[in-house]
C-alpha cells in the first residue's frame, strides 16, 4: 500500500491535475487557456467580493505597519483598484490563495523585448515582497517556456509576514504583443493549493495577435 500511495503522489508531480482546459476570451485578439480547475477555485474577470476583503485586510495591516492611518472603507477602495488592473482572477475563498493575471500591450512600432528584459521585469515583480516590508526566505528565478509566448521568466519567493510562512511565484512574459504578469499567492493554508498553482503555471496558455 506504501509503495502505491508513493506511486501515485509521484505521477501527480508528473502530470497535470486536469485534462481539460477552459479557455477565457479577454479581447478581440488576446485569449487565456487554463487547466480545469477543482471546487472551490473559481475564475472571473471582477473580483469576488472575498477577494476585495481578502486584500482590504492586508492594505490596513501594510498601514498600520507604516504607521499610517487608513480607513475601512479606503482599504476597500484601494483593493478595489488594484484588482480592477487586472484582465483574471483566481480564487480560492476558502483558502484565500489566488493567482491574479494581467496583460499590457505594447506600441505598433516597439521592439519586442529581450528575454533580459523581461528577466529584469520578473525580478521587479518579486522585490515587491521586500517593498511590503515581509521578509525573503528563499528565492528562485528561470527562464520558463509558456504556449504562446516569445519570452517568460519564472520567480519563486518563499517569505513570512508577522513570522507566518507564504508564498508568492508567478511568471513574467511576452506574448506578442502584449506583456504579460501571471501572480500565483499561496497562504499556506490548505496543502491542496500549491499543485493547483503549480498546475495554472505550468500549464497557461496565451493566444494573442495583433
Amino acid at each position: 500500500m506504501r509503495k502505491f500511495i508513493i506511486l501515485v503522489l509521484a505521477a501527480l508531480l508528473f502530470f497535470p491535475l486536469g485534462v481539460s482546459a477552459e479557455v477565457y476570451e479577454l479581447r478581440r485578439n488576446l485569449s487565456v487557456i487554463l487547466p480545469e480547475l477543482p471546487a472551490p477555485w473559481t475564475v472571473s474577470r471582477e473580483a469576488s467580493p472575498a477577494l476585495v476583503e481578502h486584500l482590504a485586510e492586508h492594505l490596513l495591516e501594510d498601514a498600520e505597519r507604516a504607521g499610517r492611518t487608513l480607513s475601512k472603507d479606503d482599504a476597500l477602495r484601494g483593493a478595489r483598484q488594484r484588482l480592477a488592473t487586472n484582465d483574471l482572477l483566481i480564487f480560492n475563498e476558502q483558502s484565500e490563495a489566488h493567482v491574479l493575471i494581467s496583460f499590457s500591450p505594447i506600441g505598433r512600432r516597439d521592439a519586442d523585448p529581450s528575454a533580459d528584459a523581461v528577466a529584469i521585469s520578473a525580478r521587479y515583480a518579486a522585490e515587491g515582497v521586500s517593498d511590503e516590508g515581509w521578509e525573503k526566505t528563499a528565492e528562485e528565478h528561470r527562464p520558463v517556456e509558456v504556449k504562446g509566448a516569445q519570452q517568460a521568466q519564472y520567480f519563486k519567493i518563499e517569505y513570512t509576514e508577522d513570522g507566518d510562512p507564504h508564498l508568492f511565484m508567478g511568471i513574467v512574459g511576452y506574448a506578442r504583443p502584449f506583456w504579460f504578469w501571471v501572480y500565483a499567492n499561496d497562504h499556506l493554508k490548505d496543502p491542496a493549493d500549491r499543485p493547483v498553482l503549480e498546475n495554472i503555471l505550468n500549464n497557461i496558455e496565451i493566444r494573442a495577435s495583433r
